[in-house]
């Protein structure tokens, strides 16, 4: 019995930082791979909606907040951000709080292979004292980072890649990136690019 268990504790100790390494970027409202829809309508906090590029009811004072580069609409690419109606009436983008920070976060999306929309590129942008708040917070959800240093820290793992960084300024940095997605994006960009 005991050489049994030996056995399979030495088939299955091996595979588990691969398996670790695997799990998914999920943040609970987001995770790189989701389809447009389900971020659209995922359950945002009252007051506070999903807006998008390619809406054909876009309020028009959100058409410079979600600016899209010619050759990504060329892709079919749109990109998304949580808005929220202020005290004067119109959108803008909301502040959501995530670590104890107010957060602005922003999407890409683009066409899979069948044409289907998903998350290339989630951004998320927090005041610079959030910075050890947002580590933590990834940390309890991501596991151990694959890679540290005054400024950045990363995880890496074979389909989805994210970062929490900041500058000298006020701000704080994170994103969570579809790796293969992204891969994908940039080479249609190329073709794009080549063709002209």
């Amino acid at each position: 019995m005991q050489k049994m268990i030996a056995l399979v504790l030495a088939l299955v100790l091996p595979a588990l930082p691969a398996w670790a390494a695997e799990r998914e970027f999920d943040l609970g409202f987001a995770r790189p791979g989701m389809m447009q829809g389900q971020f659209r309508f995922g359950a945002w906090p009252p007051g506070m909606a999903i807006y998008c590029s390619d809406d054909p009811d876009l309020p028009k004072d959100l058409g410079r907040l979600l600016f899209m580069p010619k050759q990504m609409l060329d892709l079919g690419a749109t990109r998304c951000s949580l808005m929220a109606v202020d005290e004067k009436g119109g959108w803008n983008v909301a502040r959501r709080k995530i670590a104890g920070h107010p957060v602005e976060m922003s999407a890409t999306f683009a066409p899979d292979l069948q044409g289907t929309r998903r998350l290339v590129q989630l951004f998320m942008t927090a005041p610079r004292e959030g910075y050890a708040g947002m580590v933590r917070h990834f940390v309890a959800r991501f596991g151990a980072p694959t890679s540290e240093s005054e400024r950045m820290v990363h995880w890496q793992t074979a389909r989805n890649e994210a970062l929490v960084m900041h500058e000298e300024g006020d701000t704080v940095l994170a994103m969570l990136i579809d790796t293969k997605l992204q891969e994908a994006m940039n080479q249609r960009l190329e073709q794009v690019t080549k063709r002209k």
